[in-house]
């Protein structure tokens, strides 16, 4: 098959999928803790961009993941990683809890479009980062009514008006109620990605909840090799 017939056959999100993967020989380093370096450490002296640059979380931050999920408050964005990482990082999905049991979310390529799903969809994961974006209790109605109006709005990396990815998506939602972008534009990327939350001086990280796969992991961590 000439290189034309693919490209003929290869359409939308599939075309961009096989390109990016041609040309990531050419990507930045990816962004963000790796999982499978990830390390408890002490909370005194520890920041943020020690996660981001150095895989480190206070011991006293980390607890099963469901438990996470249900003290996260509502209002807050949750940064989802996992081992089968993007080629960015390995934290590639950004959602929002606007209930105790729902979240609202862009879902990808693939998806509908942005839509709310269970809490309990977040379980798959292997971490989740819980940070704050400065959304009061009195908001939450304005943000709702955001979600329900940009409801179905398709995927579009680095989308603005009416199409967003995970990370525009809850920019839109923050400016509904008059707040800071949650997620910068990473400039060696050129893309809004999950991580860069946790650098956004209005943001805070408040704790993370692991699966049993990655609390195994940080517990009883692989001895290394001689």
């Amino acid at each position: 098959m000439s290189a034309t017939q693919l490209t003929a056959r290869l359409k939308g999100p599939l075309l961009g999928a096989v390109l990016i993967t041609l040309l990531s020989s050419c990507l930045p380093a990816p962004s963000g803790p790796s999982l499978t370096s990830l390390r408890l450490v002490p909370e005194q002296g520890w920041s943020t961009q020690d996660l981001l640059d150095r895989s480190e979380l206070p011991a006293s931050r980390v607890r099963p993941l469901a438990e996470a999920l249900r003290q996260a408050p509502v209002g807050s964005v949750l940064v989802a990683c996992e081992f089968a990482a993007a080629l960015w990082g390995p934290c590639r999905h950004l959602t929002r809890k606007i209930s105790e049991d729902t979240v609202a979310e862009e879902p990808g390529w693939f998806g509908r479009g942005a839509t709310e799903r269970p809490l309990t969809s977040l379980l798959r994961r292997d971490l989740a980062l819980v940070v704050t974006t400065g959304v009061r209790p009195e908001q939450i109605p304005a943000l709702r009514r955001e979600v329900q109006r940009l409801w179905a709005a398709p995927y579009l990396l680095n989308g603005t008006l009416n199409a967003f990815d995970c990370g525009t998506y809850q920019n839109a939602l923050q400016r509904a109620v008059g707040l800071p972008d949650a997620v910068p534009l990473d400039a060696r990327w050129g893309a809004y990605l999950p991580s860069g939350t946790l650098s956004v001086p209005t943001n805070t990280f408040l704790f993370a909840g692991a699966s049993d796969r990655l609390m195994h992991r940080l517990m009883d961590p692989p001895v290394p090799a001689p």
